[in-house]
């Protein structure tokens, strides 16, 4: 008989799977009715499925390693389905990438199901207000890459088909409004061919692509069901799930030479205000030089919409042609390894003891965290990326590593700033209070007699420090 030591080091590694805190996942939502959820059996074979890159959002919000069965909508009926081979293949095609599922299907949903407030009463669910609670959590500890979803056999009928599409595209703006991503990549899976009335969905379908942008369809060709006539077999499903990723994977290789489609601004957008400081192909038009009136020549430069900066050119740091007050700056950033830049605002001239003057102004440090000497294995907090720089140590932050994306803002309001990483809040303060200036008094910028970082207006600056960052969706609103 096993001790109970030997017992507890049998589950020690499961337990500790369990408990590891996640972040910076690469998030999918998997939403529809059963054959998204999963019916097929669940043999030994399929429950040594999974990667340790790939983990999942289980009934109590936690995140564990993924594994047959992923959905909990009708315990006794789930099993396996395309949610775990889509998985794997998106991490093996993303190597140092942890995948996380967000399961949300539930079991005989009709797409009407899916609609703000509706209840289903044979599962006492209400599948849309369930799955924004689940996806809003998910969105903590990573950012969402795509949707795949499969869903339809509630819906066919010939009422129902003639307005399947309407329905579907509705629901997709729905999804990519929470998730803040326009262009969200959503794949949608054909119904099964072995039933004939599956084919009024499948029908609708076709037109999915050509009407709503940064879609596709995969195809359900050879696939079959388990027996009942309705629900795909576990090989089917697994099969499925491969054909889920080459989909996503496909709109998501489509997207990135288009990018430059990004650096647009929404109807709302321009109602609220927004302005774009980078059209994506001509940056004289908001920036230039620090050291001058035109935008630099070398080291830096527009390609795919991007603003790139070039380690080793030397072009300087650049400012915006206009200064701004009270503002809220949005943008995506991208490092290269060991990188480090920056985004200062309130940018004005400012001189130090030796009467010598300079641009100057607070800063949001972007950094490589993980690599670059000064500040991986945390040694430098207030150096390290959100920081106000040698001001504020951000707090409670989600970074992305160099080669991913991240998205900043900044808020300023009069005398109190903000600083935001990819969605959280890690920095909060006050300009010109006497803790600020306490802090400024201990820094470098002591030496400037006139207020570092008191103007009541400046410029906006992107610093060139001899590294390698790319930068989008750079955008800004007066407030």
């Amino acid at each position: 008989m096993k001790s109970v030591f030997q017992i507890v080091l049998l589950l020690l590694p499961g337990w500790l799977f369990a408990q590891q805190p996640y972040k910076d996942l690469q998030l999918y939502i998997l939403i529809g009715q059963s054959n998204m959820a999963g019916r097929g059996v669940v043999t030994p074979e399929y429950q040594e499925q999974g990667n340790d890159r790939v983990v999942m959002l289980n009934k109590e919000n936690q995140w564990v390693k993924a594994a047959h069965p992923l959905h909990f909508d009708k315990p006794k009926a789930a099993g396996v389905g395309p949610g775990l081979t889509f998985g794997i293949a998106m991490a093996e095609a993303s190597p140092g990438a942890t995948i996380g599922l967000v399961p949300c299907a539930v079991g005989g949903t009709a797409i009407q199901k899916w609609r703000p407030g509706a209840y289903d009463e044979a599962t006492k669910t209400h599948p849309w207000d369930d799955a924004l609670v689940r996806i809003k959590e998910a969105m903590q500890y990573g950012t969402v890459a795509g949707v795949i979803w499969h869903q339809g056999e509630g819906n066919s009928n010939e009422a129902d088909a003639n307005t399947y599409l309407d329905d579907l595209s509705e629901l997709i703006q729905r999804v990519r409004t929470v998730c803040n991503n326009p262009r969200l990549p959503f794949v949608v899976g054909e119904l099964g061919r072995y039933r004939d009335r599956y084919a009024l969905i499948n029908k609708a379908l076709v037109k999915l692509p050509s009407k709503v942008p940064n879609t596709t369809v995969v195809s359900s060709e050879g696939l079959w069901h388990k027996g009942d006539g309705t629900h795909f077999d576990s090989p089917s499903a697994s099969e499925f799930g491969r054909r889920f990723a080459q989909g996503m994977l496909a709109l998501q290789k489509k997207a990135a030479p288009h990018s430059a489609k990004r650096s647009s601004l929404s109807a709302k957008e321009k109602r609220e205000g927004w302005e774009l400081l980078l059209d994506g192909e001509d940056p004289n038009i908001r920036w230039r030089s620090i050291k001058g009136d035109a935008f630099p020549k070398d080291g830096w430069k527009v390609e795919k919409g991007m603003l790139t900066l070039l380690p080793g050119a030397r072009g300087g740091d650049i400012i915006t042609r206009e200064q701004f007050s009270d503002f809220e700056l949005s943008l995506e950033y991208k490092l290269g390894d060991s990188a480090n830049t920056g985004v200062k605002y309130f940018v004005a001239p400012l001189t130090n003891t030796k009467g010598k003057s300079a641009l100057n102004g607070p800063e949001f440090q972007l950094i490589d965290d993980d690599k670059h000497e000064s500040v991986k294995d945390n040694k430098s907090p207030l150096t390290s990326t959100g920081a106000v720089y040698l001001l504020y140590a951000p707090q409670n932050k989600r970074l992305n590593p160099s080669g991913k994306w991240n998205s900043i803002r900044i808020v300023a309001r009069g005398a109190h700033v903000e600083h935001w990483l990819n969605g959280k809040l890690v920095v909060s303060y006050d300009r010109g209070t006497e803790a600020f200036r306490q802090l400024v008094a201990g820094t470098k910028f002591k030496d400037y007699t006139s207020g570092y970082g008191e103007a009541t207006g400046g410029y906006i600056l992107l610093q060139d420090h001899d590294s390698q960052a790319w930068f989008r969706n750079i955008k800004i609103r007066r407030l």
